[in-house]
């Protein structure tokens, strides 16, 4: 071999290493353009999921807000007309007649040793 040729020889050899990097080059940018294309539409998924539960627990944090307040003024109110209530205007007593004194409870005593008869005869089975 002589050195133009082994020259050639390797200037073909590098030329078919540059073209097949440069190959693989634009295969490799490709790939990454699909990649990324792909990366922009789970973010966007990902953005609108994110959006809709913050739209959530916003909704749930001002409903539970007004809630609290609503039944804190409710329970304000109830304890407020419990508290400032005016108490029943009281009724008189009965008016008993002077002397007479009825005891509120009679107690009847057999004496001892006494036999008590039944009011009505035991029924007969």
């Amino acid at each position: 071999m002589n050195a133009n040729s082994d020259r050639e020889y390797i200037d073909n050899k590098v030329g078919d290493v540059r073209t097949a990097v440069d190959d693989l080059r634009v295969a490799m940018n490709e790939r990454f353009v699909a990649v990324h294309a792909r990366f922009d539409s789970i973010d966007a998924r990902i953005e609108s999921a994110v959006a809709k539960g913050t739209a959530e627990i916003i909704k749930w944090v001002v409903g539970l807000f007004v809630t609290t307040i609503a039944l804190n003024v409710a329970l304000a109110s109830v304890v407020l007309h419990v508290a400032l209530r005016e108490p029943p205007p009281s009724t008189p007593a009965p008016a008993v007649a002077p002397g007479i004194s009825t005891p509120s409870l009679i107690i009847q005593l057999s004496p001892q040793g006494a036999a008590v008869l039944p009011a009505a005869p035991a029924g007969r089975p």
